[in-house]
């Protein structure tokens, strides 16, 4: 192939008209390679790689069925275009089916039509192209940079494996490290430190309120600091950006869900596995509105609803440089609003029914910038709130 001229390689046994499509295509700034049948063409194809293929159906020793098949498998990203006078509609059902980007009838009164299907497929080659390197390229990322993660948490547990004498107190090194991972990662998007912890006791809350057991509940207060990690995957042009994100930088900030999970998920780990689901339903919605997947219902794990809920809930809460923070009985008045779009309908309940322990649990834990409107509300108010 050839990054300035573009190779093609017309396969037909009717010499004349290969001969006239290649004189065409040479004037329009073509490299042109020739076979006369199936079997040669594949040959040339190995031998001189095209950027795209012209191939007719009727030809002896192999038919242009045969090259598609053959084609499509050793190099699906190479456009090959059927160009046949037969006319039979099941002919071009079939070789639509066998991997035909398009398919152009005979005799060619206006090559410019060719030319013009041509020019589409290599543009759509291209795109496909630019899409399978840019994923190869954020995949060897997130292996980059869980390969460091996982560096330096094996260097973090080794170290403090020298001092713990008894199960509890590794334990107990394992929770204050996921809250120190939670924390670095909110930091480094210019969250508050203590917004991992107030995390960990909303989600508990609304965990024990959901009728999980106290195990379970306590599971979810352990995986709920973990909800952003995938953030770390994130160039800090976009994630540490002052200004309003454009489109695409707001397509790039929502993979954090994506590369959070594949961060997570790499354990068998009972809690590392439910620590990745968190992370990658946390902005699922009830009617499907969310991402990264538009799940809907019930058909987002609960996991992924209480840390949905609890992250609205704090982000509410919280003073920002684009908001002031809002009321309790503004926040309740939301999510009575949103009750079955945006949230699950029987989680807003239980966030009803823990108003009170959800704000204080935000007074324990409050940040620099946090003021009095953070008080509960007067019994007086409960009631209209």
């Amino acid at each position: 192939m050839n990054d300035e001229t573009p190779t093609v390689l017309c396969i037909d046994d009717e010499d004349m008209i290969r001969q006239s499509i290649g004189d065409y295509l040479e004037d329009s700034g073509y490299r042109v390679l020739q076979a006369n049948n199936g079997r040669t063409g594949l040959e040339v194809f190995r031998a001189d790689p095209p950027d795209i293929i012209l191939v007719d159906l009727r030809m002896p020793e192999m038919d242009g069925l045969e090259v598609l098949s053959h084609v499509t498998k050793e190099a699906p990203e190479v456009p090959i275009l059927v160009v046949s006078g037969t006319g039979v509609l099941e002919d071009s059902i079939e070789a639509l089916r066998r991997g035909a980007w398009d398919y152009v009838t005979k005799p060619i009164e206006d090559m410019a039509v060719l030319a013009h299907s041509m020019d589409k497929a290599l543009e759509r080659a291209r795109l496909r192209r630019e899409n399978r390197l840019y994923h190869e390229h954020l995949e060897r990322e997130v292996q980059r940079r869980t390969a460091q993660l996982k560096t330096e948490m094996l260097e973090r547990i080794r170290a403090e494996k020298e001092l713990a004498q008894q199960r509890q107190e590794i334990l107990e090194t394992q929770k204050e490290f996921i809250f120190l991972l939670g924390g670095v990662v909110e930091t480094r998007s210019k969250e508050t430190a203590n917004h991992v912890r107030r995390m960990a006791e909303f989600t508990y809350l609304l965990a024990k309120g959901c009728g999980l057991d106290d195990e379970e509940a306590r599971m979810v207060r352990m995986i709920a600091p973990m909800h952003d990690v995938g953030k770390i995957g994130i160039p800090d042009s976009i994630l540490l950006k002052p200004g309003r994100l454009t489109p695409e930088e707001y397509e790039v900030i929502k993979t954090h869900t994506n590369i959070g999970y594949t961060i997570l998920s790499v354990s068998p780990k009972r809690i590392m596995r439910a620590a990745a689901i968190m992370a990658y339903q946390h902005h699922e919605r009830w009617n499907g509105s969310g991402y990264p997947q538009g799940l809907v219902g019930e058909g987002i794990h609960l996991y992924g609803r209480i840390g949905a809920m609890a992250d609205v809930f704090d982000a509410l809460l919280s003073k920002r440089v684009y908001k002031e923070p809002w009321s309790m009985s503004r926040i309740t008045d939301y999510f009575a609003e949103h009750k079955g779009s945006m949230f699950d309908p029987q989680l807003v309940e239980v966030f009803m029914s823990l108003r009170d322990d959800l704000l204080a649990v935000r007074e324990a834990y409050p940040d620099d910038s946090d003021e009095a409107v953070f008080l509960k509300p007067s019994a007086s108010n409960n009631s209209n709130s």
